[in-house]
């Protein structure tokens, strides 16, 4: 990772892994309350597709490169995920926090329940993008990006244009729409980014949501499906149940892909970017091993394989040999994430509880 110079940082993580390797193809782990050996790693993210290809684009290579067991902890959405770092004091059961949101990382090194990640311990940090570097405190390490997009049923609707269609569906798209918009509980960052654009169609934003609230009182009698994460919205797409929604865009690009009659805008009001980034739990078992798992994560081959798999665009800037498919549809350059709004952080952090408790008073 450093070119011709060892460090005695790579000595002893090279150590490690040795030891490490050993005690697994030896069988020699110890088993602990949870069931896996002490030399396991466990790793938290998301279920549904998420789950198939991050296995197949990550953990198992992971897998065969440093002869280790990954556990995959599929359960939660990000604020659920963090829930329970927050519940068990640091030390949830699993190693790595594979996917959780700004929000929670901010609340993370408030509340100092993440471990401080830096070159030392995740040489590859050095490569992400310097946005969000200065964007994330330093207790999570970027690794995928991707922006709430608007997802619409091209054979029920016309391309919609605004938030506004989403969010006003029958001044659109008249009666038909009635009961085929899906709204998401704000567990999930989708719904918050939604309510956001909401507020900003009214004139507000993070800092005033209440046109938020006037617009999801009124978009409520429209609205057939309620979900909270964005795996259970996917059997609506399929089923055709669903005709308009806020989506991330990785996910829309890969049921897009899978033949559904959907198309995938960017509204011309914009889009927030969801940076998705790695933790590791101040109380994990398995630290030095999580950091591998982050740095590995951030390897190019690692970066091609996941990104391309998933839709989403990459956590570094420097890859430059991606097909020009890709390249039509992803960020991969400074120029294009220097674009890409980033939201209100702190705002998201103090006040998402409020927020969803307003959430939950409309849509009962």
């Amino acid at each position: 990772m450093n070119g011709d110079h060892t460090t005695d940082n790579e000595l002893s993580r090279r150590a490690f892994l040795q030891r490490a390797s050993a005690a697994a193809v030896l069988g020699l782990g110890v088993r602990d309350v949870w069931g896996q050996r002490t030399d396991d790693l466990v790793v938290n993210s998301f279920g549904g597709e998420y789950q198939e290809l991050f296995e197949k684009a990550v953990i198992q290579p992971f897998e065969k490169k440093f002869g280790v067991k990954v556990i995959h902890d599929t359960t939660g959405t990000s604020s659920q995920d963090y829930a329970k770092i927050r519940a068990s004091k640091g030390a949830p059961g699993f190693d790595v926090a594979a996917a959780l949101s700004p929000p929670e990382v901010i609340l993370g090194a408030k509340e100092g329940l993440l471990e401080k990640i830096t070159e030392a311990e995740v040489p590859n940090i050095k490569f992400t993008w310097d946005k969000a570097r200065k964007a994330l405190p330093p207790v999570a390490v970027m690794h995928t990006l991707q922006f709430d997009s608007l997802l619409y049923n091209k054979d029920k609707l016309d391309k919609p244009v605004s938030w506004a269609d989403y969010w006003q569906p029958d001044k659109r798209y008249g009666a038909k729409v009635k009961g085929h918009v899906i709204n998401y509980n704000p567990a999930n960052l989708l719904s918050v980014y939604a309510l956001i654009h909401a507020a900003e169609l009214g004139g507000g934003g993070a800092s005033n949501m209440e046109p938020a609230w006037a617009l999801l009182k009124s978009q409520k009698p429209w609205v057939g499906v309620v979900v909270t994460t964005s795996a259970e919205a996917a059997p609506h797409f399929e089923s055709g149940e669903v005709w308009i929604s806020p989506y991330w865009s990785a996910r829309a690009g890969y049921y897009i892909s899978r033949g559904i009659p959907y198309g995938m805008v960017v509204p011309k009001e914009g889009v927030i970017a969801n940076i998705d980034s790695a933790s590791v739990p101040i109380g994990a078992k398995n630290k030095k091993l999580a950091y591998e798992f982050i740095n590995f994560m951030l390897e190019p081959a690692t970066q091609r394989a996941w990104c391309q798999a998933y839709f989403c665009s990459p956590g570094r800037g420097d890859i430059t040999d991606w097909p020009k498919a890709f390249v039509e549809s992803q960020i991969v350059t400074t120029q294009q994430f220097e674009s890409v709004k980033l939201p209100d952080l702190d705002a998201i952090g103090v006040n998402r509880k409020d927020w969803t408790l307003r959430w939950q008073e409309v849509m009962g």
